[in-house]
């Protein structure tokens, strides 16, 4: 990583969105906040481009400790630059240090330009405090003069609202459990819903309206659900209506304040947020202001508007002729996949990892040894571990990184595995494993199509070598074409009992279920 100095940063700084290409450039984070800070602290420079350095929570700490950065700080609120005295706001606010309570106040009493007033409320609302609150309460939006300020007026009684919402005492509601059967739809891997339905019934659930990538049961133990793991998501639906905010809120509201009542201790409000997933053409929806629109006609005496720290999310989704509403509930924690502390790109997500396996049920057995070649993040070898016991559990990956995120991962699930950094290719075992796992490099993902040709051509003639006869291998994988034709090449060596196609991030992967002869 380059080390950048104070006059290569103040020259990217002059050029277009250089804050932001700053922020984002593989350059040595110490030394980019160091410098940063410097040219802050003796020029006044640098603001924008610390702005998007505290989103790094390792920053904030850092520049809270620097008594020269928080005297510069506090006097630049109070600057002759009016985006200078913006920023300055904006960075108090994330580093949430009262002591920027008194002078935050006294800028927003005194502050003249439109423009930099919502970062002031919005950093005392971030503070907190009885001098934020006092000088919230006190602050009084003037009308736009004309339409040249409707957008910083607009942007004003915003951030007026959401301070004042971070200022209102926070409840904490317990999800004590439903009183009453409720329909609950549970998400799953596209053409992978027969697995979880398979699995809740094993739990003593029984599904209906099974889709191509969903299905519903109807239960008042919503907690139990979660004992399965082939499901992404649980959402509670309410309802079809046309996609008009007023609309939304009219159908939405009561039933989520109905919910969050029955199913929590405590009494509202109950905080809330909207997303919005909603298929449209460019330029026929407008989706900030649909979603602002929304949240203002849901929000009450009851449900209060939270984006950013919410116990229940109301779910939009459908198309621009109509929307269907679900309440997904954030007061029950789903803690199935907690182990997943980091991941790598071209990931394989838990619930499809699960499904996969359970797919494969039939041919994997208790007390297996299983070798996964490819196993990135561990993901699809640690949800074997959980599925049955295993005898081992060995990952291979040639990637180092990948390796450190899969034995922190392992640790935090309590599935003991062994990793090892090696190509598979190289791999030496002593003695070949009953299962092999592998979701397998993409060629439209992880490398070219030419190494995947590469790799699945050496693995296949290796599998004698990794698998025991009679064992099995389970691949996952886009490069479905080329598997194809190299399990044909591989004749009587193995047999191919069974191939599937899924879903995964837009693409169609599909899995191979090989007998090695």
């Amino acid at each position: 990583m380059k080390k950048l100095t104070k006059d290569e940063i103040r020259a990217a700084l002059a050029l277009p969105n250089g804050p932001e290409k700053l922020a984002n450039m593989n350059a040595d984070p110490d030394a980019l906040l160091r410098e940063a800070v410097a040219l802050f602290c003796e020029e006044g420079a640098a603001s924008a481009l610390l702005v998007r350095l505290v989103s790094n929570k390792t920053n904030v700490i850092r520049l809270r400790g620097n008594a020269g950065f928080t005297e510069s700080l506090r006097s630049s609120l109070a600057a002759e630059s009016p985006k200078l005295r913006r920023n300055a706001a904006r960075l108090a606010g994330a580093l949430k240090d009262d002591s920027f309570a008194e002078p935050l106040a006294r800028a927003l009493a005194c502050e003249s330009q439109r423009f930099v007033r919502p970062s002031q409320i919005l950093a005392l609302g971030s503070l907190g405090g009885e001098t934020a609150k006092a000088a919230l309460e006190a602050h009084k939006v003037a009308p736009a003069a004309d339409d040249t300020e409707l957008k910083h007026y607009n942007e004003e009684c915003d951030a007026m609202a959401l301070a004042l919402r971070q200022l209102r005492p926070r409840a904490e509601h317990e999800f004590t459990g439903f009183k009453a059967a409720h329909t609950v739809e549970l998400r799953a891997a596209q053409m992978l819903t027969h697995q979880l339905e398979s699995e809740l019934e094993e739990l003593g659930y029984a599904s209906f309206d099974v889709r191509v990538s969903s299905l519903k049961v109807e239960t008042d133990d919503y907690p139990g659900l979660f004992a399965a793991r082939c499901f992404s998501e649980a959402l509670l639906p309410i309802g079809t209506v046309s996609l008009d905010a007023k609309a939304i809120a009219a159908k939405a509201a009561p039933a989520l304040e109905a919910l969050m009542r029955e199913a929590h201790a405590g009494e509202p409000p109950y905080r809330f947020r909207v997303e919005l997933n909603v298929s449209a053409a460019e330029g026929e929806l407008d989706r900030a202001a649909l979603v602002k629109a929304t949240a203002a006609a849901v929000e009450n005496g009851s449900l209060a508007n939270s984006p950013s720290d919410y116990e229940v999310e109301l779910r939009v989704e459908g198309s621009a002729r109509g929307a269907r509403l679900y309440a997904k509930l954030f007061s029950f924690r789903d803690t199935r996949f907690d182990y997943r502390e980091g991941s790598i790109p071209a990931s394989m997500a838990p619930n499809v990892a699960a499904s996969v396996l359970r797919l494969a049920s039939e041919y994997l057995s208790v007390n297996a040894r299983v070798i996964d070649p490819c196993c990135g993040s561990g993901t699809l070898l640690i949800e074997r571990g959980l599925m049955s016991p295993c005898a081992s559990l060995t990952g291979v990956d040639i990637a180092h990184r990948a390796i450190d995120i899969a034995r922190r991962n392992s640790a935090l699930a309590g599935v003991n595995a062994k990793y090892t950094v090696n190509d598979i290719l190289r791999f030496e075992c002593h003695r070949p494993y009953d299962e092999l796992i592998a979701n397998l490099p993409f060629g439209n993902r992880v490398g070219t199509h030419s190494s995947c040709e590469k790799l699945y051509s050496g693995l296949l003639a290796k599998l004698p070598q990794l698998v025991k006869k009679g064992g099995v291998a389970i691949l996952y994988t886009m490069e479905f074409t080329l598997l194809k034709r190299l399990i044909r090449e591989q004749g009587a060596r193995v047999t191919l009992l069974s191939q599937s196609r899924t879903e995964a991030g837009g693409l169609t992967p599909m899995i191979f279920i090989l007998r090695v002869n």
